[in-house]
């Protein structure tokens, strides 16, 4: 059976948060949920972001950026042939029609254009990546723990580092940095984890 494809938009890989919890998932749960994938515009359009906003980083700083991105992305998509795309961002074009050509199982994108389309219309499930890290949450709760663990230890040497809630709080995930703060509570008292992000996504379901 094909492992799910996960296509990553450029807002996903632009914070270095999401990007810490993307790949510290896909090494958690071995490849066998869901796999990693990009394309070499979507990769150009970070970098370029992150240069334009960091004008005054030193040169090895995009550098480095791009060579985290390509270690920990299983695949980065060059080549795409054009197709329709029904949504109204022609910018979202060039996204959609590399996702479709890698058959992806869902699309990671924090872009409301992305939303506002009929999913009935396209072959992916759209995510933001709240929503992407809460699935991963409540189908493997374990991974969730250790990749807290490995965080934790990482800000721990980290002066002033913000708790991992806060932090993904501000990179725009409040519902996962909700399931991160009752998972880290529960890891404190040794308590199991599982079930808090399906009580969570419960709570927030439509009556």
């Amino acid at each position: 059976m094909r492992t799910p494809v996960a296509f990553v938009d450029a807002n996903v890989l632009y914070s270095k948060t999401l990007r810490d919890w993307l790949f510290l998932l896909r090494i958690e749960t071995g490849g066998g949920m869901f796999v990693l994938f990009s394309s070499e515009d979507s990769l150009e359009e970070t970098l370029y972001h992150q240069r334009r906003n960091h004008h005054d980083a030193p040169g090895g700083y995009t550098k480095a950026i791009r060579e985290k991105i390509r270690e920990f992305l299983d695949d980065i998509v060059d080549e795409f042939p054009s197709i329709d795309f029904p949504g109204a961002d022609k910018n979202d074009h060039h996204i959609h029609a590399a996702a479709t050509s890698v058959n992806a199982s869902y699309l990671i994108a924090n872009d409301k254009g992305f939303q506002k389309i009929d999913q009935e219309l396209l072959t992916y499930e759209v995510h933001s990546a709240d929503s992407f890290f809460m699935l991963v949450a409540a189908n493997a709760s374990g991974a969730v723990d250790r990749v807290i663990s490995t965080q934790l230890a990482y800000f721990r040497d980290k002066p002033g580092a913000k708790p991992l809630d806060v932090r993904l709080e501000a990179a725009g995930c409040p519902r996962f940095a909700e399931c991160v703060r009752q998972h880290v509570k529960k890891l404190a008292l040794a308590e199991s984890t599982h079930g808090i992000a399906d009580s969570l996504l419960l709570a927030d379901a439509p009556v």
